[in-house]
This record gives C-alpha cells, structure tokens and sequence, in this order.
C-alpha cells in the first residue's frame, strides 16, 4: 500500500510540476481528471456504502497538502451528484480505481471540506488531487472490520508491551510461581504468562471478543491489600464499602480494551457461571504506574472473578 501511495505521488509531482496535459480529460462541468489504473471489479457503490479512500493533495507548488489512507467516506448521493470537484470524480470511479483529478482549492476547501481556504492558498488555484478507491463495504461489515482492525490493533500494542518489558513480566512470574508454590496452589498458564485457577466450573458458553460480559470481582495485589471488588458483602468485609457506589458486576466489551489485558486475556477463558482466581504479571496490569496507594508501580494483582453473564442484560 505504501509502495502504491509513494509512485501515485510521484506521478502526481511529474505531472503538477511539467503542467503536463497529455491523458486528461475534461467533463462537462470542467473537472480535469486522467485514470492511474483502473479495478477489476468494476463495482461501484450505492447510496449508504462505506468506501476507503487513499487520498493525496498537492498544490501547484508540489507541496503535499495531505496525505490520508484507508479513509472511510459514506456514498450520500446527494453530495456525490455534485459536478466540477472531487464529489464527481466519487460518482467516476468502481472500487480499485485510480484517478487524478484537478480542483480549484475555493471548491475543495469550502464546499467538499466546508473549511476556510488556507492564506497561503489562492482560491483559484488547482490542487492536483489523487484518489483510489480502495475497498466498498456495507454500513454493518465496516464496522465489523474496524472493530475488528481496533482488536487487532490492541493485540499488536500488548504483545509489543509484553515485549518491550520481558525484565519485569519474568520477574513477576517467577514470584508468582514461588506463591503457587508454597501455598500448593495448582495454576493453569496461558501463553502471554497469565495464571489462572477455575474455583468453580460454570456450564454457559465462553464469551468471544466483541460480546459484552458481567463480571463479579475482588481485587488484591498479590500477598497485599485488597483495592476494589463489585460485592458489597465483600467491601464491607474487606473495609471498601462506600454507601454512595451501587455494587453489582461490572460491564465491559471483551476483547477491546477497555480493561487491563490481564481481565481481556483472563476473562475470555471462562465459561457462563465460572468463578476463577487470575494472577496478573504487572505488564499486563497497570505496569509502572501507581494507580492507588495499594496498587504501586509494578504491583502484581489477584482476582477472584465470576464471569456472571454474557451479552445485554
């Protein structure tokens, strides 16, 4: 894609900076335009699909104005039926095109981006445009491929995370290890260096990444204080009770990161009903941080979890 993006660029500097006109064409409303390459498909979108642009603009000056990749734009006919700018050039191409087209920056700027013409930019001047049209998808399939794009985003940044603090997630585990040992505790081990106790074996469904769970919790670091737990029993027991917090499980989408890894990794190994103890490495916590005066940098935590339910309560 980038290889894709960086010789458009350069057809983009030859022809801006020669004033070639050789292989464009004009439409009836104006719009110089001349086709880079031309899909296979020949599919072109109808009003409410998603499209993902590459898109690059420079001026008549050879400077690059913008670059964008994968840019999701929704086909509104009534905005892609307009002539003479970069809306009708949309109404032109079928998924995999390529097109250069060239629009005055007044047009651009003001009706397409509905944003003030820069000063150092004279409304008349054509901006040399590229755009390639990359992908169409249906409303529900875009989003599915970026939830699923977000997920394996955040699987890239915790394993890079992972990596980057090897030291510290070989130190914490041989002191968990040590723990489980001399409190003959039998652990299971996942591959990011998890370990988890199934307590109590429930008999639903495991979660997949995207459902919404319910989760019952206590949370203590490891052979320390405890810090938070969705039991009111509990807090009241452990001295965390606040009568102004309603207790109940805790809600959260699996897999997106919207809690620490430790939770994402852990929770998606239980069934419906489960009940568990998870020992979490502190990179897969909080890390370095200090979260609270029980949670210290590098804290290793513990939780007694109960995976209550899976999907909207």
């Amino acid at each position: 894609m980038f290889n894709r993006i960086i010789s458009i660029l350069t057809v983009i500097l030859m022809v801006s900076s020669c004033g070639e006109q050789d292989g464009f064409k004009t439409t009836d409303s104006g719009l110089e335009y001349q086709f880079v390459s031309k899909g296979t498909s020949g599919n072109q979108p109808v009003e409410g699909q998603i499209v993902t642009l590459n898109l690059s603009m420079v001026s008549e000056g050879d400077s690059i104005l913008m670059q964008a990749s994968n840019m999701p734009i929704q086909k509104v006919e009534q905005m892609w039926s307009l002539k003479g700018g970069i809306e009708e050039a949309f109404s032109m191409m079928s998924e995999g095109d390529s097109i250069i087209v060239r629009v005055k920056a007044g047009d651009l700027y003001q009706r397409t981006w509905q944003m003030p013409v820069p000063p150092n930019i004279n409304e008349d001047q054509l901006i040399t445009c590229v755009i390639g049209m990359e992908k169409i998808y249906d409303a529900d399939e875009f989003q599915k491929q970026q939830a699923l794009a977000q997920v394996e985003e955040i699987d890239a940044n915790r394993k890079q995370t992972l990596y980057e603090n090897k030291d510290q997630m070989d130190a914490d585990i041989a002191i968990i290890d040590a723990y489980l040992k001399k409190n003959n505790i039998s652990a299971e081990t996942t591959e990011n260096g998890l370990r988890y106790v199934i307590l109590e074996e429930g008999t639903g469904p495991k979660p997949q990444v995207g459902d919404q769970v319910q989760v019952n919790y206590t949370g203590n670091v490891l052979e320390g204080g405890y810090f938070d737990t969705s039991v009111e029993d509990k807090a009241k027991e452990f001295g965390l009770h606040d009568p102004r917090r309603p207790y109940g499980p805790f809600e959260f989408v699996l897999g997106t990161g919207g809690v620490i890894h430790g939770w994402d990794e852990g929770i998606a190994l239980l069934s419906e009903g489960t009940i568990a103890r998870l020992y979490i490495p502190s990179p897969m916590a909080y890390g370095d941080r200090q979260k609270s005066e029980v949670i210290v940098a590098n804290a290793i935590l513990e939780f007694e979890v109960e995976l209550v339910g899976i999907g909207n309560n």
